[in-house]
């Protein structure tokens, strides 16, 4: 069916995807913390699944990954590599003194001060002075919580932020010995509770029973990361742990990948990480990954692909990957029938199949492509002729400082791309004229009308021909 085109209804178009966002959608458009150059900083602790109460210690520690550790859980003596954090509440990313801390979504400043820290500290320490922190509420329920932060603050109660804004700087004051950021995200209510804690871990759960955090307040952890079908290390939609031993490449998708030495049996395992797509339809996905050639990689890589259920339970399939194969390509390592949203996770360890060769373990990009469209394509099969356009993907996404829309038409014809801001104004177009019919793309290099970069944020692409209308979400990360 034709569509009604005009300017208008573009911007229309943006504000209607915004207004869709609901508490369960993923909201958090980028990492807490002005990033290094070449890579995220890795969480080093995590959220504990078993009892997220930094005063209340149960000697058990429960991961996102289903994981569970029932010795050493105190903090200081947990293995590098493994969080066994008991009781903790949040996510911890080390990073140096006075790094800049980020607003990873808009908001409204509720709390920003320095205060006693918790009474007593976790793991025995003596208290570093007031703690710094920093309360946003993100109107969907959703509250994030910064701690340690270093003087001055850089908000004040009241106040409204905007994705990418500055709240402060990291620190280690509270209970912290080192600097880094404690990054804790609260449902229902922003007050801490250690009875009945509100924590929630923004990193899902992604276990095959039932999360215990859901058995606390009915509150469900989920992922809240802003990502796409294609994430590659560095991306909202991928995050790296930290371990003892991670190398990193200049080499791989985008040029850049990590590694870390092949390890046999889960109990040695200190490396691992995890991706997150975003999926906009359900259907039946092709799953590639990409690794580059000459790292002397694993012949016998597990990739575990967690599908969540209705109830908040994953079902994990582990497929064995020969990373020296086919390498400097994407290849397919499994077809899946997958929900939309960001309901599948693939998560990669340093450990690897008894019979593998190789040193090293790859963490790289991993793609996800809809075998339904790409079937479709292949064979011309028109009987159930698609819309004239019909936009395939945007990818990379996140992105900087370029992104390439991938489209397809029918009919020759004119083909026009619009970039609309998070408030729905259009700050960049393009006419292509007389297509051909058949497969194009386009790269937006995050300039506007005037050849300007424009910021860190949220964008929305829309491609037009014929009266036929295509929007696809982006978000630029500097």
């Amino acid at each position: 069916m034709k569509k009604t085109f005009n300017k208008s209804s573009i911007k229309l178009i943006a504000c209607a995807f915004l207004s869709t966002i609901t508490a369960q959608d993923p909201f958090l458009e980028i990492h807490p913390y002005a990033p290094p150059s070449f890579e995220q900083y890795p969480a080093k602790h995590h959220v504990d699944h078993h009892y997220p109460s930094s005063n209340i210690t149960d000697d058990t520690f429960l991961r996102f990954d289903g994981v569970e550790f029932t010795g050493d859980v105190i903090y200081p003596d947990c293995l590098s590599g493994t969080s066994c954090y008991d009781g903790h509440a949040g996510t911890d990313y080390y990073m140096p003194l006075n790094t800049p801390i980020l607003a990873p979504a808009g908001g409204y400043v509720l709390w920003a001060s320095f205060s006693a820290p918790a009474d007593p500290c976790p793991g025995g320490i003596s208290p570093n002075g007031d703690q710094g922190t920093i309360i946003i509420a993100h109107g969907n329920d959703y509250y994030s919580c910064y701690l340690h932060m270093n003087p001055p603050l850089a908000v004040a109660v009241g106040e409204t932020v905007e994705t990418g804004d500055t709240l402060g700087f990291a620190g280690n004051s509270g209970c912290a010995i080192n600097t880094h950021l404690h990054f804790e995200i609260r449902k229902d209510n922003w007050f801490f509770n250690s009875e009945e804690p509100w924590a929630v871990d923004p990193f899902g759960w992604w276990g095959e029973e039932n999360d215990p955090i859901e058995t606390i307040r009915s509150n469900k952890s989920e992922w809240l990361w802003i990502s796409s079908d294609l994430v590659d290390d560095g991306d909202n939609g991928f995050q790296r742990y930290s371990g003892p031993d991670w190398t990193y490449l200049s080499s791989g998708f985008n040029n850049d990948s990590w590694i870390a030495p092949a390890i046999s049996g889960l109990s040695n395992s200190r490396h691992y990480a995890i991706w997150v797509p975003h999926l906009e339809d359900s259907g039946q996905y092709d799953i590639e990954v990409f690794t580059p050639a000459g790292a002397n990689a694993s012949t016998g890589a597990i990739y575990e692909i967690n599908v969540k259920n209705e109830n908040g339970t994953s079902t994990r399939s582990e497929i064995v990957v020969d990373q020296n194969s086919d390498t400097d390509n994407f290849k397919t390592i499994a077809t899946m029938d997958l929900p939309s949203g960001s309901m599948c996770s693939v998560i990669l360890r340093d450990v690897v199949s008894d019979s593998s060769f190789g040193s090293y373990v790859i963490f790289d990009a991993i793609r996800f492509t809809s075998s339904t469209t790409t079937k479709v394509l292949d064979e011309k099969n028109y009987n159930n002729p698609p819309e004239h356009l019909t936009v395939l993907q945007v990818t990379p996404n996140p992105f900087n400082p370029n992104t390439i829309i991938h489209y397809q038409i029918l009919e020759q014809s004119n083909v026009t791309v619009y970039v609309f801001d998070i408030k729905g104004n259009q700050i960049y177009f393009n006419l292509n004229k007389d297509q051909a019919p058949g497969l194009h793309s386009y790269q937006w290099k995050a300039l506007n009308n005037r050849g300007e970069p424009v910021p860190t944020g949220v964008y929305f692409i829309t491609v037009e021909s014929r009266g036929f209308l295509s929007t696809k979400k982006v978000l630029l990360i500097k």
